[in-house]
């Protein structure tokens, strides 16, 4: 029997963690990483592409001991350092990773060295610094990076970053930090900045969180948000992952407790403002609260928002993709008493199915139609008229006939009248100007009042839409109008009329040019003879 015990190869890991690091780019937020800790001012990168030199400089505390800062897993930063932020101690690594010759100039001594040389684990010479000027520089020669590469990285990295950040002269954009301007919150992770809170049109979802100013996690793809809430993690609490560190550990678990902070917060941001800001200015931010499930401070409020209520501004259809959009919603929001003076519903708007009586009901009754989209709890239930649960019945007045329609795409017997009448509960209408559909759970009729020989009652019927979900709007126009000359033909007193609308305007036939027919028609309708006259 004997004992053994975990062993590390010096050369093989040094080796291994090369291939550890995901971007070339990460070395750059190392470097201004070690420059924030060493409560540098700014820290300010040059690179000259022609001869792929990158020089790094600061204004911090510099560097105690260049021995320390080539040891593998030790950090060198002091207790408060490594208590708030947990340090790995191989960032650097990074830096060797990324060229072939380094020079380091501190407080501690100058450097000059061969990467491969210093990762080989061959003696490095420290010459002293006597008249250190207060900057320490890093110059790395042979940096297989792109000029493009190294300024779009590190525009990325300064978004959030407490110091500035200097690329060839320009100083980048900080908008994110903590030092932007931005009103902060302290929470239980960390400070939150809330955007779009005073802006009514813009409901803001998305948001970037960033540790020890790098950003660790964006909730969405397009690197063009214009607005987002940001979080600043408190590093004393949260953690990234080695090597990169741009990703959190437990991340999922994380970013959960990030939007249950965000929720909370926006809870105490609306609470409040609702204490101060005028009714009809509080609904506009109707998405926001919607999104953020604070639906219940509209409970009390006397004003409706506009975008759960609609009103009727066009002839009902049953597909609004394919035909126009028959409601709208209100200009503004309605006081409650203005929803008290009118008639508020809510029905199954299943027309090709149901029908569409409770559409032409309400369209004419200039009802408000409400879906959905308020809690539970909201004042606006209790005056709600389901449609649905009362008796409906229709009535024709001066029925006339019936008559099939035979179209391309559409087929349906037709009632003729003068007018209908729609009755739910104690309530009725009269219709004499537009035609409806029953629906084909119902009896699958369309009614036609003599005021209305438009055809529109087809877009009740049928979305024209192919198996392929296209719409078939040649066919449609060409239904549409042979059931407006369907109609005329139908209601009109004169049979010579009623024949002349059936009748093609042009047959394309020269032998027929001049000449005159007699038609005789069936029991039915159908064409019995033809002869000339």
């Amino acid at each position: 029997m004997k004992e053994v015990a975990m062993k590390v190869n010096q050369a093989n890991l040094v080796k291994s963690l090369k291939f550890s690091f995901t971007n070339k780019t990460t070395v750059l937020g190392e470097l201004m990483q070690n420059a924030r800790r060493a409560n540098a001012t700014q820290v300010v990168f040059e690179f000259a592409p022609e001869t792929k030199i990158l020089r790094v400089t600061d204004d911090g505390c510099g560097i105690d001991s260049i021995e320390t800062l080539l040891t593998v897993a030790e950090s060198g930063w002091d207790a408060d350092v490594v208590a708030q932020e947990h340090p790995f101690g191989v960032g650097f690594l990074s830096a060797l990773f990324a060229c072939r010759h380094m020079t380091v100039v501190s407080k501690s001594g100058r450097i000059s060295v061969n990467t491969d040389d210093v990762l080989s684990f061959k003696p490095v010479i420290v010459s002293p610094v006597t008249d250190w000027d207060g900057i320490t520089a890093i110059t790395m020669l042979g940096v297989d990076l792109e000029i493009e590469q190294i300024e779009s990285m590190l525009n990325q990295l300064a978004q959030g970053f407490p110091i500035p950040v200097e690329f060839n002269g320009t100083s980048l954009d900080r908008k994110c930090a903590l030092d932007s301007g931005l009103h902060f919150v302290d929470t239980e992770i960390g400070a939150v900045y809330l955007d779009g809170v005073d802006n009514s049109n813009s409901t803001v979802r998305d948001f970037e969180v960033y540790l020890q100013g790098l950003p660790v996690y964006k909730s969405y793809s397009n690197h063009r948000v214009s607005m987002k809430h940001v979080i600043h993690l408190d590093s004393s609490r949260f953690y990234a992952r080695l090597p990169d560190r741009d990703k959190l550990i437990d991340e999922k678990e994380v970013i959960a407790l990030v939007r249950t902070v965000l929720a909370q917060e926006m809870e105490k941001h609306f609470t409040l403002f609702k204490t101060t800001a005028p009714a009809d200015v509080f609904v506009l931010f109707y998405d926001t609260l919607k999104h953020w499930k604070l639906l219940s401070l509209l409970n009390d409020v006397p004003v409706v928002p506009r975008e759960v209520l609609h009103e009727y501004d066009d002839y009902p259809v049953c597909d609004i993709e394919v035909y126009s959009d028959f409601t709208r919603h209100p200009d503004k929001a309605l006081t409650r008493s203005e929803v008290e003076s009118r008639e508020v519903v809510n029905f199954n708007d299943d027309m090709q199915n149901e029908g569409s009586a409770l559409h032409m009901f309400a369209w004419k009754r200039e009802s408000l139609i409400y879906n959905d989209g308020l809690d539970n709890d909201h004042w606006i239930y209790p005056m709600i008229r389901y449609l649905d649960d009362e008796e409906l019945t229709t009535e024709l007045v001066n029925a006339s006939h019936g008559a099939l329609f035979e179209g391309e795409w559409t087929t349906v017997y037709v009632h003729f009248c003068d007018a209908y009448r729609i009755q739910i509960g104690n309530d009725v209408v009269e219709i004499a100007d537009s035609a409806f559909y029953h629906g084909e759970d119902q009896s699958g009729l369309a009614v036609v009042p003599k005021g209305d020989a438009s055809g529109y009652v087809l877009k009740q019927i049928s979305s024209y839409k192919s198996e392929y979900d296209e719409f078939q709007e040649s066919t449609h126009e060409s239904d549409v109008y042979a059931f407006s000359s369907f109609t005329v033909a139908n209601t009109a007193s004169d049979p010579a009329d009623a024949m002349k609308k059936l009748i093609p305007s042009s047959f394309n036939c020269p032998s027929l040019n001049s000449k005159s027919f007699v038609i005789t028609l069936d029991d039915g309708g159908k064409v019995a003879s033809v002869t000339a006259a």
